[in-house]
């Protein structure tokens, strides 16, 4: 036991490092926008949602190739692994005239709901930018599964926020417009693409040293019919779905919430964006489960995956337990310097923020023990499985749900009511398709999914 908590813990402390980091830098990027003026940041958000949106198929897609390197190096097929390595990077590259179509698309998507011309040109400038920048992404991750593939995720860790701080050292100038730089989100863009590149170059020179690398007996062709590029294509896809349907039900969720009450949108506002800091951490968590998990089950090793799935769930109790505690004694500190808009009373915004506290602390367990179920499935190649858990959590429960609330009583706690019947939805289903698989009972898809 002591040796499996070791072993999660070493491995998930560089990437739940990663995950603030990448928080800290929104964090940073939206103040200097909002600083700079209304149109930025008001361009912003629409712009980055819909470049998240359109660029994690093809991100959490091809990131998966990390995990089938993890499961063929943890079973001894160095060579497997470097296979599907060298075939990811060229699958990234031919991404790049699909990330190119995004720009087009962009335009009308954003035409229709924007109708401020100021407001609609920095949202394309930015959104092309990004696209940009998506393909940096994109490649830092596919690099970057190279080393989490072995397990060596401190480097990695390192490498991610280096980049992420570089982000937070140049985006003020650029936003600034200092020197003649482009100002505004476009600089914003360009600050996070130059961020994205300096891990790029990073990790490409690490693999170009490292011995695993230049004693490889693979080819560096591209093959889009060879069997590491199915494999990466058919465990991968499911996985970029998946995600996407996350993204799209939660985009519509938030729409909705838009419509509430200034007092309670803004309590909203405030919980979500506490959230993110221990929700990082368990997705940081759920990333190192994936990795170890993969490399586990490639030697066929059961016992190791039921000794990091049990260790990962006590982690994962401890920090729900933790978190809520801290929120429910201490909501009004850590919530209150999130209001900002002078026309919301503090006591309108309390009667808010005590409801969805009191929410939160139903789901969050099961909420973060999702994510931790979902990386144990995706270290297992069950991908499908995980995508169709995600396709009857927001297609049969989730969307339905808030949809009738929208009809019958659109408030937004009534709204926040749906996200626990959709999480212990996905809990259930989830933890009924890893018992299936550990145990041996199951050697196909499972019924639940």
């Amino acid at each position: 036991m002591r040796k499996d908590f070791t072993l999660v813990v070493r491995t998930a402390l560089p990437l739940v490092f990663a995950q603030l980091a990448f928080a800290a830098n929104t964090f940073v990027t939206q103040f200097f926008l909002a600083h700079h003026s209304t149109t930025a940041l008001h361009a912003s958000l629409p712009a980055s949602m819909l470049a998240v949106t359109y660029m994690v198929f093809f991100n959490m897609t091809l990131g998966y190739a990390g995990t089938i390197f993890a499961q063929r190096h943890g079973g001894g097929d160095t060579r497997g692994a470097l296979a599907a390595f060298v075939q990811s990077v060229w699958l990234t590259l031919f991404t790049l005239p699909l990330l190119a179509l995004g720009c087009p698309l962009a335009r009308l998507v954003l035409g229709v709901f924007n109708t401020s011309p100021d407001v609609l040109a920095a949202e394309t400038r930015y959104f092309d930018i990004l696209m940009l920048n998506a393909a940096f992404t994109i490649l830092a991750q596919v690099l970057g599964g190279f080393f989490t593939g072995q397990g060596k995720t401190k480097f990695v860790g390192l490498v991610t926020v280096f980049g992420f701080l570089v982000n937070m050292a140049i985006a003020p100038v650029f936003i600034a417009g200092f020197a003649g730089l482009p100002d505004g989100t476009a600089g914003a863009g360009i600050a996070q693409t130059i961020a994205h590149v300096v891990p790029c170059v990073i990790l490409a020179v690490a693999i170009a040293r490292a011995p695993e690398f230049r004693a490889r007996t693979v080819s560096l062709r591209p093959s889009l019919t060879a069997r590491e590029t199915m494999e990466i294509l058919r465990l991968g896809m499911p996985n970029g779905l998946r995600t996407v349907l996350e993204i799209g039900g939660f985009f519509c969720f938030t729409a909705f919430l838009s419509e509430g009450a200034p007092a309670a949108v803004a309590a909203s506002t405030a919980v979500f964006a506490v959230n993110n800091i221990p929700y990082g951490a368990v997705q940081g968590l759920a990333s190192a489960v994936e990795i170890l998990v993969g490399r586990a089950s490639g030697r066929k090793d059961a016992a190791a995956v039921r000794g990091i799935l049990v260790t990962a769930t006590i982690l994962t109790v401890v920090l729900a337990v933790l978190y809520v505690m801290v929120l429910w004694l201490f909501q009004d500190p850590i919530l209150d310097p999130f209001l900002k808009n002078a026309r919301v009373t503090l006591e309108a915004f309390h009667e808010t923020t005590r409801v969805l506290v009191a929410i939160v602390a139903a789901k969050t367990l099961f909420e973060m023990m999702t994510l931790v179920l979902q990386g144990v499935l995706r270290g297992l190649g069950r991908t499908a499985d995980v995508c169709r858990v995600q396709a009857i959590a927001s297609f049969l429960v989730w969307i339905p749900a808030y949809g009738l609330v929208r009809i019958c009583h659109p408030t937004v706690p009534a709204y926040w009511l749906t996200m626990i019947l959709s999480v212990v939805a996905s809990c259930v289903l989830l933890g009924r398709c890893v018992l299936k698989r550990i145990t041996g009972r199951s050697r196909s898809t499972c019924s639940c999914c």
